[in-house]
């Protein structure tokens, strides 16, 4: 019987181990999300579950191809074998996800009022509140009291974290 399964994978080789399965003729499901802000590290693009990938597969006949596959280490199991997801679960990211292929989660694009602290620059170490988000630059617009007044400040995304 063909159901979804969770497989972990190695430490950031999701994308890898979704090519070999596919490459095995296995269905597989890797959602993505934008991640805000963006690392300084990496990709702004990243796994929703970092070290997870969903595969739909007939547990009986192909589970030899997954547990040998470059990038996977293990099925997720409960009880010494592995447990199949209903397909509601995937179809539950697949309806959240935008024209883009990324499940909107609103973290991303939803981050006007968002307390946020800066952590670089001249205003390290202050508080403020997200006015905007000029993606097009990955920077924001923030608010923050300076002197006692409130000043709209544009910095880099990477120098604001959320609280």
């Amino acid at each position: 019987m063909v159901e979804w399964y969770v497989v972990e994978t190695q430490r950031h080789r999701e994308a890898v181990a979704r090519a070999v399965l596919g490459e095995r003729g296995v269905t597989s499901y890797l959602p993505c999300i934008a991640q805000w802000p963006r690392p300084a590290v990496g990709a702004a693009i990243g796994p929703l579950f970092p070290g997870y990938l969903f595969v739909r597969l007939d547990l009986a006949r192909q589970a030899h191809r997954i547990v040998r596959t470059n990038g996977v280490k293990s099925f997720v199991a409960f009880g010494g074998a592995p447990v199949a997801l209903g397909d509601d679960v995937v179809d539950f990211l697949r309806e959240r996800e935008g024209p883009d292929g990324l499940v909107q989660i609103g973290a991303a694009d939803d981050i006007g009022g968002a307390t946020v602290r800066i952590v670089d620059g001249p205003f390290r170490g202050l508080t403020a509140v997200v006015t905007a988000r000029l993606a097009a630059r990955a920077r924001v617009q923030v608010l923050m009291e300076i002197l006692q007044r409130q000043t709209s400040v544009e910095l880099p995304e990477r120098w604001v974290r959320r609280l």
